[in-house]
């Protein structure tokens, strides 16, 4: 087999294997697999942890504890957030083995070789602004019962832009001209791509429910949320070029070599719906043992149905080798197309590859605790276990682990107008470490968060906050197999690193509201010690 098919096989079964498995190994790369986003209000912003919440964005956080509100009456909430994503990673392919007896050595990119110039980027990115990510609560409350409204952005990524590609691609490529290549005759000096991937998606999600007072200490409530799916997914690759010397053996022996021919055009659409079941407790042991007044428990079970969404593929070019290799039929949907190859049509052993995309989101279990440990300080709690395994994303389920959330943070109440708090919230997303990618990292992070509540006048509460969340950077190191014409191994280090922020203003508006005597004479929050303030001031 002659070098030139030789690389063109070789790239054709390389360029794209890590690609199209990011987020979790072997994932879709057509949507984030980061989960739910929890940040839906900003009264969660300054907090980072509502579990326990008894205002109206309990209709996400804790439906049961809806029924403990303060007022009876209809409650509007809406928040609009300010979110910052960004998101880099290197690549460090340093060394390579080819054939079973072959020994391992340095890639002639690297350092190690010392003729190569560059034009590789020092890192790969994606950096995002969105302006306004909002969220909607309507709450009608009367005595012992709740029934709700609420409308939250599931997860979003609108135009992330991997303006340099992701490093995959420079790997694929980098992999394929340097199997051939024999550093004792020739010298790699440059190597260049128009590469890009980029990504939009919106799920929206819808959830009407309701909580009932079963007794004075103990409430229960439900919802049933209907989610619309929809995303985009290209990816392009033009101009791939190879530049090398081979002076020692011929005169001017620098030497171009230009792949335009292996451009790639993908570009599929994805849309459906999902629906999810939510069943929430709210329990005040004070009701039962009185020692325990002031302490709050909840514990909320999320529920998800298969999700699967179809696509619609509106562009699909790629170099013949690598569709038939079926590493892109992830982009097909269903339908065939004659024009392929020349009039062939699809190769791969996928054929036409399938019109569903499964996305189903894990159950989750969430709890939290509060306490009231002055008049002026309310301790708060919260949890989250996540089973990421336990659903079908098409065997993608089994690069997860069990994904854990625990936080803690305490409002301090100045007085009948302000309300200042703080949060921390560490979460673990479960992925095993072999399965982490460039796409979506799914990196621990340290988030801390802090603001203020300002009530205006007992039917209007204005909320500010902001939070930051660092990512934990990771090293990981792969060796990477892949045979076409005979067994070669990569090795590679790649390190990951993301930020991400948030700036939040909400409000809270009531409207026939009056005293509520639902779980009266409990210790609730700011508006309880606000009525029992002035009881005070009118004895």
């Amino acid at each position: 087999m002659s070098n030139k098919i030789k690389s063109k096989c070789l790239k054709a079964g390389i360029a794209m294997l890590v690609l199209l498995q990011a987020a979790a190994g072997y994932s879709t790369e057509l949507n984030q697999e980061d989960g739910i986003m929890t940040n839906h209000s900003t009264e969660y912003v300054r907090t980072l942890n509502r579990n326990t919440s008894t205002d109206p964005d309990a209709a996400f956080y804790n439906p049961a504890g809806l029924v403990f509100m303060a007022k009876d009456g209809l409650h509007i909430n809406f928040s609009s957030q300010t979110y910052h994503v960004k998101k880099t990673h290197t690549l460090d392919f340093y060394a390579l083995k080819i054939g079973e007896t072959g020994s391992i050595n340095p890639t002639p990119h690297s350092d190690a070789i010392g003729t190569f110039e560059g034009t590789l980027p020092d890192e790969y990115g994606a950096e995002l602004t969105a302006p306004v990510l909002p969220g909607f609560d309507i709450v009608w409350k009367q005595d012992k019962w709740a029934v709700f409204f609420d409308l939250a952005v599931m997860q979003a990524a609108t135009n992330m832009i991997f303006g340099d590609g992701l490093a995959v691609l420079d790997w694929g490529n980098l992999l394929a001209f340097e199997t051939t290549f024999d550093p004792s005759t020739q010298a790699f000096i440059t190597f260049s791509s128009d590469p890009e991937a980029v990504r939009n998606e919106m799920y929206i999600g819808i959830t009407l429910g309701g909580a009932y007072e079963i007794m004075n200490w103990l409430s229960a409530g439900g919802g049933l949320r209907i989610i619309h799916a929809s995303g985009n997914m290209q990816v392009k690759i033009n101009d791939v070029q190879y530049l090398r010397d081979t002076t020692p053996l011929v005169a001017d022996g620098l030497e171009l070599k230009n792949d335009a021919a292996d451009e790639w055009d993908l570009d599929t659409d994805y849309e459906g719906f999902g629906f999810g079941i939510i069943l929430s407790t709210h329990i005040r042991p004070e009701g039962l043992v009185p020692v325990l007044k002031g302490l709050d428990a909840t514990l909320r079970f999320e529920y998800y149905l298969p999700m699967e969404l179809e696509k619609k593929n509106n562009s699909f070019k790629a170099p013949v080798a690598i569709e038939q290799s079926g590493n892109v039929d992830i982009f097909k949907d269903g339908t065939a197309d004659p024009s392929f190859n020349g009039g062939g049509g699809y190769a791969s052993p996928g054929g036409n590859g399938t019109k569903i995309l499964k996305t189903t989101y894990a159950p989750t279990l969430n709890l939290g605790l509060s306490y009231m440990l002055f008049d002026w300080i309310k301790l708060l709690s919260s949890g989250q276990i996540s089973f990421r395994q336990m659903r079908d994303l098409d065997g993608r389920e089994d690069d997860y682990n069990v994904g854990f959330q625990v936080g803690a943070g305490v409002e301090f109440i100045l007085n009948q107008k302000i309300t200042l708090s703080t949060g921390y919230l560490y979460n673990n997303f479960g992925i095993k470490p072999e399965a982490r990618t460039e796409a979506d990292m799914l990196l621990d992070s340290h988030q801390l968060g802090a603001g203020a509540k300002f009530s205006v006048d007992e039917n209007l509460d204005i909320n500010i906050g902001a939070f930051y969340q660092y990512f934990v950077p990771v090293t990981v190191g792969y060796v990477k197999y892949v045979h076409v014409t005979e067994p070669t191994w990569s090795y590679l280090k790649k390190d990951y690193e993301e930020a991400r922020y948030s700036v939040s203003i909400g409000a809270t508006y009531r409207m026939f509201s009056s005293d509520s005597s639902s779980g009266s004479g409990f210790v609730d929050d700011k508006d309880d010690v606000k009525s029992k303030k002035k009881d005070k001031q009118v004895k």
